[in-house]
């Protein structure tokens, strides 16, 4: 008899000791998927980061150019009022109206340059989030695995 509780006593301690592996295994498993689950946001926060450095980057630029090329047409308007002959005011303000042209021309072209940069800054904050989502859904899955297996391990033994 006290042989069978022996070997019972045992056998309990034995499965106690496999279920306290299988719970640290889990556990391991599991702070592994936190730690890549934080590195994967942090990559992802980096490149959303860079890519909003690019976008101001892009707008700031574009918002020189802009103001450059209205300085080119103010330049031109200033010289109407410094002719001093109507055929010499008439010139200038042709000039300067096709000065103005141009301005707006190359304003509309900067801020469609920029407006492009922004989109694909966007994009990429967007790809680099959704690799990250995905980074940490394999992670997660990985460790409720790992986890699994070792409940199943657990049990067997």
């Amino acid at each position: 008899m006290k042989k069978i509780v022996a070997a019972l006593a045992s056998a309990m301690l034995v499965s106690t000791v496999f279920a306290q592996t299988a719970a640290t295994d889990a556990g391991k498993a599991q702070l592994k998927a936190n730690n890549e689950k934080a590195e994967a946001q942090a990559t992802a926060n980096k490149k959303k980061a860079e890519a909003q450095h690019d976008a101001t980057k892009a707008q700031t630029s574009a918002n020189e150019d802009k103001a450059s090329a209205q300085a080119d047409a103010n330049k031109e308007a200033a010289k109407v009022a410094q002719a001093t002959t109507p055929e010499q005011a008439s010139d200038a303000r042709g000039d300067a109206a096709k000065a103005q042209a141009k301005a707006d021309k190359k304003k509309h072209a900067a801020q469609t340059k920029a407006n492009k940069k922004k989109q694909d800054a966007a994009k990429d904050a967007n790809v680099a989030q959704a690799k990250a989502d995905k980074e940490k859904v394999e992670a997660q899955s990985d460790a409720n695995k790992t986890a699994a297996d070792a409940k199943v391990d657990a049990a067997k033994k």
